[in-house]
């Protein structure tokens, strides 16, 4: 647990010391969001918030990777890379959507993009469980790995999109869902379900 707590702490950390900096070089660029009728906020509301976590999260991951308690995840596989470049392709989407208004089809063809790169790298959805419908588990084949994973991409990119309608609420799910997540891994992980060189529960803490 020791590692996770290091990782956790120094993605939060960096992302609250470079945030004033993100913010007013959102604020000189432009990446300001006015009031609007559909939104809820009175005031204007700074974006490219962003590219702070983004930062938090790189910095955190190059730190797991020199802790030991990591060094299996990292150490032979490709899956970390493959993350770091889908979170990067996903971020510039992000980004640019804040400087400009990226059109839906853009948007999409860069969660598609980001969807290839983890698939690519090996991060792939390789089966599933349907609760309560089917009592085997859904095996996908080599050639509907990398569509469903593509696939599953796009559709949570857009689920959190379409819910960021208020100052924190995206992120606050996000964190729920990823604390959540954790604690699933972590016992996974001790019952002997899940392999140590699972990324899952680390990018849990720090994304």
């Amino acid at each position: 647990m020791g590692g996770y707590a290091v990782a956790f702490l120094v993605a939060l950390g960096v992302t609250l010391a470079v945030m004033p900096f993100v913010r007013r070089l959102a604020i000189r660029a432009g990446a300001v969001v006015p009031p609007n009728p559909h939104g809820v906020h009175t005031r204007p509301m700074v974006s490219l918030g962003g590219a702070g976590m983004f930062m938090g999260f790189v910095v955190a991951m190059a730190v797991a990777s020199q802790i030991p308690q990591f060094h299996e995840m990292f150490n032979g596989s490709s899956e970390p890379l493959g993350v770091m470049l889908a979170a990067a392709v996903m971020f510039a989407v992000g980004a640019l959507d804040d400087l400009r208004d990226v059109s839906p089809p853009a948007k999409i063809a860069g969660m598609v993009l980001a969807g290839g790169v983890l698939s690519l790298f090996g991060v792939q959805m390789l089966f599933f469980r349907v609760p309560f419908l089917l009592n085997d588990t859904v095996v996908l084949s080599a050639d509907l790995a990398p569509v469903v994973t593509v696939l599953m991409v796009v559709l949570f990119a857009n689920a959190i999109n379409l819910i960021d309608g208020l100052d924190g609420l995206a992120g606050g799910i996000c964190a729920i869902a990823g604390t959540a997540l954790f604690l699933y891994s972590d016992r996974l992980f001790k019952n002997g379900f899940l392999e140590g060189s699972n990324l899952a529960p680390l990018i849990a803490v720090i994304a």
